[in-house]
């Protein structure tokens, strides 16, 4: 079964690198993260899917500055355009990562990316119900939340770095043989 999920996986490779999936996640990408930045004018301060980490009281305040309004567009937001967003960054940083892996390697280059996408989902669910459910949370559902936010935020940063650091290796490659 794995060996079948891998190599599923390993045939979106060539698609996602394709300019119009580049193009079009990119937009997709750049026109989420302006609905948030709106979403953020509208609620006064940071998403919850921001914090780094957050306790009871941290989370009452804050939920407190959204009012009940705001919640229910955060909710909103979260349901809507925060599932959406996973599949944009997904494809785009999916395609970016195949580019930086090709000639590095090429098998299952893309299970970090699935691997952020699927804590971002997870954390998704938990803050929708945050939202949905205030004022009436377990504390063992906030911790659960936050902890799912910071693994998040820090899968985004190894991600990322990981991504820059193969572009790295590659032009360094390149430089190396160009230069004899």
């Amino acid at each position: 079964m794995q060996s079948s999920f891998i190599t599923r996986l390993d045939a979106l490779n060539p698609r996602l690198t394709q300019r119009l999936t580049m193009i079009s996640s990119l937009i997709a990408v750049v026109l989420c993260l302006l609905g948030f930045q709106w979403l953020k004018a509208r609620l006064g301060g940071a998403m919850l899917d921001e914090l780094e980490g957050y306790d009871s009281e941290t989370l009452r305040t804050q939920m407190l500055l959204y009012g009940e309004a705001g919640r229910s567009l955060h909710l909103r937001f979260t349901v809507l355009l925060d599932s959406i967003f996973p599949f944009a960054y997904g494809a785009f940083f999916g395609g970016l990562l195949v580019l930086a892996a090709r000639g590095i390697f090429d098998k299952a280059v893309l299970l970090p990316v699935l691997a952020v996408m699927a804590l971002d989902f997870a954390e998704n669910i938990q803050l929708a119900m945050l939202l949905a459910g205030f004022p009436d949370l377990a504390e063992a559902q906030i911790a659960t939340a936050s902890a799912t936010t910071v693994a998040k935020i820090w899968a985004v940063r190894f991600f990322l770095f990981w991504l820059l650091g193969l572009a790295l290796w590659k032009l360094a490659v390149a430089v190396r043989a160009r230069l004899g």
